[in-house]
């Protein structure tokens, strides 16, 4: 019925009126029935309240403190690798890198001819099965089964070796990637 959000108010404004965490509880209870915030939760945010928070949003946390390491004084440190993951990508972790001048590179997106383990697996499995019309399902998974117990392994890192060069040809073209060229 009511969000977390609007339910924080209505505690704010409980408190304001120097209500008790009991009293506080009620009145949404009252209102939401089962959605209601539960006591704890209440009696938390009316601390929060008496002790002088404005906010009733969620407050961004970062834990740095846990995870950090000590570096030797006067250290440099180049780089910090991180994936595309949502939280490691968000607003936030760009703004705590901006004081530093650090810039956020952000890794393009999965394409299956410039990942390296399926650069020259798939071309190769597809050779054995090319022109061929399966009837069911079964013979499909038989034919991509054998296709794949016949690759050969030297080939396959031969493409592994030639990875470079589709990379070099994407870093001229200033990561313009056009099919065919």
């Amino acid at each position: 019925m009511f969000s977390k959000q609007e339910q924080r108010s209505w505690i704010k404004i409980d408190c304001a009126r120097g209500r008790t965490a009991r009293q506080c509880h009620q009145s949404p209870q009252e209102a939401c029935g089962e959605s209601a915030l539960p006591y704890r939760t209440v009696a938390r945010w009316v601390k929060a309240f008496n002790a002088g928070r404005q906010n009733v949003a969620d407050q961004v946390v970062l834990v740095l403190e846990k995870k950090c390491m000590l570096l030797p004084r006067y250290s440099v440190i180049d780089a910090i690798r991180f994936d595309n993951a949502r939280p490691h990508a968000a607003q936030a972790v760009a703004d705590l890198f901006d004081p530093w001048g650090w810039e956020v590179l952000h890794h393009p997106p999965y394409s299956p001819d410039l990942s390296p383990c399926d650069f020259d697996f798939i071309p190769k499995m597809k050779e054995s099965l090319r022109g061929i019309r399966f009837r069911t399902l079964p013979e499909i998974l038989q034919a991509v089964d054998r296709s794949i117990r016949t690759i050969n392994t030297t080939g396959a890192a031969k493409g592994i070796l030639q990875l470079p060069h589709p990379w070099q040809r994407l870093v001229h073209n200033a990561g313009d990637y056009i099919e065919g060229q």
